[in-house]
């Protein structure tokens, strides 16, 4: 490869780049995915839209129920806390580690075996009662979580070309908030009806039927939607990837700048996730009813419009259009800044939660599309390392640190000494000040609220950041493909002399 980007003895077969993709057996190549059963793709996205569901209603009904457990089984604070944040290690863990089975072995057996493990580990998780029990159960859940998602989306990569990319990745992230619709219904109801320890039996049944069902996917030669020679495509395959394109996967500026971008917007989407009841019934006085009538509605709501807005960014984004995939998620989160600043300065409650809707709902629009970017600067025979690598960025520097940091600040802030200060008269002049519920201490939940506003710029700025390099590093991309791959460093290394 040159510094150009262009491929040194590369694929001269004419038809390479609008050959029909197709699948690989064991025994040599299969024939064209035209000819495949049409059910085929429509059952991998069915699989793994219910995978997804299923994983974040377990996420969401746990938290729901968190505070039960824990007065049920007499655990402390701390206790509590950690059965969150080790699922979480769980999953980050396993995403670095899992990407370079997912790029190597069967990814339907893995996908099986991956949310098999999740839904034994929830089923277990109902049928323990001691400490440990439930702290293994967790991490458990973490890990099984992350290898069926890192798996599922290199399947989808491959199995669906770039012009329909978009809709399917948007497709299998909209079972996020479907899983927490359903975890604040159906869940909510067989805990209420029969106990906390039978709705997570009762979830898992499923996820059992669904791993089994993962077991008869076909496994699509990695790159298949990219338009190569599917002849190209098997002896990339077969060599596997060279420490030199894990070396340029390291220096890969699109890579990197998706892959900060997304951990910073989850940063700010978890901590509005975890604030916004406490935001609204304690900073604007909104009564917890009316609250918890509007609030679900207006999350689902916004995390699903900014998904699908995210997906249609990617379609539009095909033929020519690549610069789009970094610059409208970033306006987007520019954006949703200024929806975060209205919603602390507003008064009126409506306007409170229509900013929190479009705040959300921007923030949200970046997930699709940094994705798709993944699938387009990362060779497909690491894909899989590539997505556990973002995956549990996201994990760790928006789940376990987005909804903690906030909760620090506000703390912090609560305090009449901490408002004294320079920066806590500058607080309130924002309207970020202590307000308290009666019979409770004063809390600070505005001055929370606005440490995500750094963290949507800099997610911001390192999208925009990433716009001048995106279209040469997908050409650089498909140029490695069309060439032959590396050999790896031992293959380069000079024969020994005898």
């Amino acid at each position: 490869m040159n510094q150009t980007g262009q491929a040194e003895g590369g694929d001269t077969h004419p038809g390479a780049a609008g050959e029909p993709p197709r699948e690989m057996t064991l025994s040599g190549p299969a024939r064209p995915s035209s000819s495949l059963p049409m059910t085929r793709p429509a059952r991998l996205v069915v699989l793994v839209f219910l995978m997804a569901a299923l994983d974040s209603l377990d996420r969401w009904l746990f938290l729901a129920l968190l505070p039960r457990i824990s007065h049920e089984l007499g655990l402390p604070g701390d206790q509590a806390s950690w059965l969150v944040t080790v699922s979480i290690v769980g999953y980050a863990v396993a995403g670095v580690l899992v990407g370079w089975f997912v790029d190597r072995l069967h990814r339907p057996r893995m996908l099986a075996a991956g949310f098999a493990v999740w839904a034994l580990a929830t089923a277990g998780l109902g049928l323990t009662s001691s400490y440990q029990g439930l702290e293994a159960a967790r991490f458990l859940t973490g890990v099984g979580g992350a290898c069926a998602t890192v798996t599922a989306l290199s399947l989808l990569m491959d199995q669906f070309p770039a012009r329909v990319r978009g809709r399917v990745l948007t497709l299998f992230f909209l079972g996020l908030p479907t899983g927490a619709l359903l975890a604040t219904t159906l869940g909510a109801s067989i805990a209420a009806a029969a106990g906390w320890q039978e709705a997570f039996v009762v979830i898992a049944s499923p996820g059992l039927i669904v791993a089994l069902a993962a077991i008869l996917l076909g496994e699509p030669i990695r790159g298949q939607g990219e338009g190569i020679d599917f002849r190209r495509l098997a002896r990339h395959q077969e060599v596997g990837p060279s420490q030199d394109d894990y070396v340029d996967l390291m220096v890969n500026s699109s890579f990197t700048y998706s892959v900060f971008g997304l951990a910073f917007a989850t940063f700010a989407i978890a901590g509005l996730l975890a604030w916004t009841p406490a935001f609204l019934t304690v900073a604007k006085g909104v009564p917890a009813t009316t609250a918890a009538r509007w609030l679900g509605l207006v999350l689902l709501g916004s995390s699903t419009a900014g998904l699908v807005l995210g997906g249609l960014v990617v379609e539009a984004s095909t033929g020519g259009g690549s610069r789009r995939l970094f610059l409208i998620p970033a306006l987007a989160l520019f954006g949703s800044i200024v929806a975060v600043m209205t919603a602390i300065e507003a008064h009126s409650p409506a306007v409170v939660l229509g900013a929190i809707f479009v705040a959300q709902c921007l923030a949200y629009v970046d997930l699709v599309p940094c994705f798709a970017i993944l699938a387009q600067v990362v060779m497909p025979t690491m894909r899989g390392v590539g997505l556990g690598v973002a995956l549990a960025a996201a994990r760790v520097v928006g789940d376990l640190w987005g909804p903690s940091v906030v909760g620090y600040v506000l703390e912090m802030f609560s305090a009449p000494d901490a408002m004294a200060t320079v920066f806590g008269r500058f607080l309130s002049a924002l309207g970020a000040t202590p307000r308290a519920l009666p019979g409770l201490d004063p809390q600070n939940v505005a001055a929370g609220l606005l440490v995500l506003v750094p963290a949507l710029l800099i997610a911001g700025i390192v999208l925009l950041a990433g716009v001048r390099h995106l279209p040469r590093e997908i050409a650089l991309m498909h140029a490695k493909l069309r060439a032959a791959p590396r050999p790896s460093i031992q293959a380069r290394k000079p024969a020994p002399r005898r």
